[in-house]
């Protein structure tokens, strides 16, 4: 009895042990996935192919994007990165690298994930900016396959580098116009000096 005792526990025990491993697996292959999503965004940035992103976007898919535009479907994301493109204009270029700084929290079939990202954007006259953001995002699990519900994208909206360019430009733009309206202070005070000396000569003749 006793030995059909411990043969029992050491079978659940066994048991208990092969379960735990094979939900670890079973995990690790989720965040394997998962992973793959933020290395299939990264490609369809750089490659400017929004359909490689298409079959991994679930029907009800939402978003923000960096630029606070929201998305609502495959099609509008697609009308999206036009816009961006056409920003860039003919040969420019748009890289993004996903950190992901910790795992997805899981829970069931959805899956919660968040982490920075490293932009680079070069225009067709080849102008770089350089700059961060932060993204959140919501997945789901759908016949065995994760797919993405919900992105949120954001970046530093006081020191970016397009703000940063853009105070550059009016800050030149301010030192022309002052140099403009300097020059003809310039030219106008001269004309009055040389007619007020020209007066004067013309009283004492």
């Amino acid at each position: 009895m006793r030995n059909l005792l411990s043969r029992t526990l050491l079978l659940l025990a066994l048991a208990g042990s092969s379960l735990v491993s094979s939900t670890m697996a079973d995990e690790q292959d989720d965040h394997d996935a998962l992973r793959k999503l933020a290395d299939i965004y990264e490609k369809t940035i750089k490659e400017a192919k929004p359909e490689l992103l298409k079959p991994h976007l679930s029907d009800d898919f939402t978003g923000v994007m960096v630029t606070a535009e929201e998305v609502d479907s495959f099609q509008s994301l697609d009308v999206y990165w036009k816009k961006i493109q056409g920003l860039l204009g003919d040969g420019g270029t748009y890289s993004v690298k996903v950190n992901i700084p910790q795992p997805a929290e899981i829970v069931g079939d959805i899956a919660f994930a968040h982490g920075t990202t490293e932009d680079v954007a070069i225009t067709s006259a080849g102008k770089e900016y350089r700059f961060s953001g932060r993204w959140t995002a919501v997945c789901r699990k759908e016949d065995g396959e994760w797919e993405i519900v919900r992105i949120h994208g954001s970046m530093d909206p006081i020191t970016n580098s397009f703000v940063a360019a853009a105070v550059k430009g009016a800050s030149y733009t301010a030192a022309g116009i002052a140099g403009v309206v300097g020059l003809i202070a310039g030219v106008v005070l001269t004309l009055m000096v040389r007619r007020r000396r020209g007066t004067t000569d013309a009283a004492q003749d």
